[in-house]
């Protein structure tokens, strides 16, 4: 139940968001979007594939082939482990648990087929920016100690950001509902400041560059009201 929290907080906060958007008639302009989804983060290097949750608001109008939206995602807490060896070559292994990560992403996508008439099925290539907003190391345990200094440390805070590409399509299930599959890769910028300190410590990010896969449910406004 505690995984669905996130999950929670980030609805309270669209609507929270929505609600300034709807004096303006936000929810009323053709071809405004909702999203609702899930997606795999395929971290590897001992972090696993956790599964996140997503939920987005863009633009996608009759007649363009360009479309937008921005989203927040959220990735409860996953476990992770990793080996390394110190200076004298002697093993250290950590186990540990990342905290949940919050992520803002901005998203352009193109669809690859005319966009003027209603289509059953819709591929677009897409392409974006995030941030992770929250995220880090939660707890760490090292099950065999050391004596020299390790060639891999973990990063318990740093700072991350990175853009990302990927191929889509939409199953138009109607004139206003479609399921949304979509996957890429995501090229993710890390920085910590031990890095600057000591840089012949390589550094083991919570959330590094990766492949990615998700599915999600889609709303779309038809027409002007």
């Amino acid at each position: 139940m505690k995984n669905f929290i996130p999950v929670l907080i980030a609805l309270l906060l669209c609507v929270s968001v929505s609600a300034q958007y709807k004096k303006a008639s936000f929810f009323e302009k053709e071809g405004r979007t909702y999203e609702l989804g899930s997606r795999a983060y395929f971290l590897g290097d001992g972090r696993g594939t956790p599964v996140g949750f997503s939920i987005g608001f863009g633009r996608d109008r009759g007649g363009k082939r360009f479309f937008s939206a921005w989203e927040i995602q959220i990735i409860p807490s996953y476990k992770y482990s990793y080996s390394t060896v110190d200076e004298n070559n002697d093993p250290i292994h950590r186990d540990g648990r990342a905290k949940t990560h919050w992520i803002y992403a901005v998203n352009y996508g193109y669809h690859l087929l005319n966009n003027e008439e209603p289509r059953k099925v819709q591929p677009y290539v897409v392409a974006g920016i995030n941030i992770v907003m929250a995220g880090g190391v939660r707890e760490e345990t090292e099950t065999q100690g050391y004596y020299g200094y390790p060639q891999r440390n973990t990063a318990y805070s740093a700072f991350s950001a990175g853009i990302h590409g990927g191929l889509g399509c939409l199953v138009n299930l109607n004139s206003t509902l479609s399921l949304k599959v979509q996957s890429g890769y995501d090229a993710q910028w890390n920085v910590d400041g031990e890095e600057f300190m000591d840089n012949t410590v390589k550094p083991y990010y919570m959330f590094p560059s990766h492949v990615y896969a998700s599915v999600a449910l889609r709303v779309r406004v038809v027409r002007d009201k």
